[in-house]
Parts: C-alpha cells; sequence; structure tokens
C-alpha cells in the first residue's frame, strides 16, 4: 500500500502556482470537475516519500518529475534522489508539469488541455471555431454518443 491515498471517486492535482501550465490546468480541472483536490505545492509541502510514490508509479525517477530548464545548476548529472527531493522541496516553480492522480493512473500534465483527456472528458458536440467567432455547443453527433 502506498503513502498516497486513491480513489476512483477522488481527482487529485498536484501542480505549483508559480508555474503558467499549473495555473492553466487547475482551472481546466475546477471547470470540468465539481471535487478537485488540488495541491499548491508553493503553499503546501508535498512528504519526500510521496514524491518517491508518484515517480515510482509513473516509472520515473524523482529527477525526471523537474524541469531541468528551471533549475539552477549547471551540471545536474551526478545529483542522487535526495538532491532531487531537495529542490523539489525548496523550488516549487520545478514543477512545470502538474500531476493528475485519478484512483491508480498518475499522470504528468505536460499541456494543460491533455487533463481533459486523462479524466476522460467528453468534448463530443463542441464544434472548433476561430476565436473571434462564438463556438457552437449544440450536439454535433445526431443524439449518438460517439
Amino acid at each position: 500500500m502506498g503513502v498516497l491515498a486513491r480513489d476512483d471517486r477522488e481527482f487529485t492535482l498536484i501542480y505549483s502556482s508559480n508555474t503558467r501550465v499549473g495555473k492553466h490546468t487547475l482551472s481546466y480541472i475546477q471547470g470540468i470537475r465539481d471535487k478537485v483536490n488540488a495541491i499548491d505545492i508553493a503553499q503546501t509541502k508535498v512528504p519526500d516519500t510521496v514524491w518517491a510514490e508518484l515517480a515510482e508509479t509513473m516509472g520515473m525517477s524523482v529527477g525526471d518529475l523537474v524541469d531541468k530548464r528551471v533549475v539552477k545548476a549547471d551540471d545536474t548529472s551526478e545529483f542522487d534522489t535526495n538532491d532531487w527531493l531537495k529542490i523539489i522541496q525548496n523550488n516549487n516553480e520545478v514543477l512545470t508539469q502538474p500531476i493528475a492522480i485519478n484512483g491508480k493512473k498518475t499522470q504528468q500534465i505536460v499541456n494543460p488541455t491533455d487533463v481533459l483527456k486523462f479524466f476522460n472528458v467528453d468534448s463530443a458536440g463542441l464544434e472548433k471555431t476561430m476565436h473571434t467567432e462564438k463556438p457552437t455547443i449544440k450536439p454535433t453527433s445526431n443524439g449518438k454518443n460517439d
């Protein structure tokens, strides 16, 4: 049993409010779900064991959770798990890709709209239009659930 509580009815987003992708992903998920357990690591410390569990669940190392372009170090090749955990704990902006959790599913969100696919939001019936036009919100699938 892992440290992180997992429930198919619970939607969790671990993000940094100091990153663009984190803020936008939170906006998307709040628009599609009533109850979201949003954990802003800029405000709340996440235990090291949770970071390790998240990385392991996704088949990554803890260092893979970090955007190396944001890390203020010339060479990170010698960093170990403890080094990466310290970096995450002290520099929340290095988590540029928030982590979405739903039951046993865990995924880092690269693009804020990816969270819609992760949470199985059906966009059928929404016709894409130019940003200057009003969107078509009527069903376009002739009543079928495609």
